[in-house]
């Protein structure tokens, strides 16, 4: 049996190098095109990747739910200033959808946005939304809650 000389093994080591890096190249460039859509801009002549969709919107999509109308009932609030707008985190809601707030007679529209948990346990509220209504914001105002 002939012994390999030491270009032979260097020529051996390069390609196999080449070629495993080409076959995950290939690996990749598969998998880009089969979870992207290209869209094509004519007036400039551009092709771009369509978006894919944000873990949002793909909560909304497959969320069972739908828009409640009228009195959803009452919940106790607490302040949750995680996020700027007019929100309220409930479980009086299946899925996002608009509402109105109210406590000792001033109300405000917010969006009602679902979480976990039953109806009669406690909802997160915007510190936007809790000024907008009047709440004590280290209180735990009793909030009416309704589905528009």
């Amino acid at each position: 049996m002939g012994h390999r000389n030491e270009g032979d093994m260097r020529y051996f080591v390069l390609s196999s190098i080449v070629l495993i890096g080409l076959a995950g190249c290939a690996d990749i460039n598969l998998r880009e095109n089969s979870e992207t859509k290209p869209t094509v801009n004519a007036e400039l002549g551009e092709v771009r990747p369509e978006a894919r969709p944000t873990d949002n919107e793909v909560v909304e999509v497959a969320a069972a739910g739908t828009a409640r109308v009228g009195t959803l009932g009452v919940t106790i609030a607490s302040l949750d200033a995680s996020m700027p707008g007019l929100w309220m985190k409930t479980p009086l809601v299946s899925v996002a959808q608009n509402g109105r707030i109210s406590f000792n007679g001033k109300s405000a529209s917010v969006q009602l946005l679902p979480i976990d948990g039953p109806a009669t346990s406690g909802s997160l509220i915007s510190l936007d939304a809790m000024r907008a209504i009047g709440a004590p914001l280290t209180g735990l105002p009793e909030i009416a809650v309704t589905g528009v």
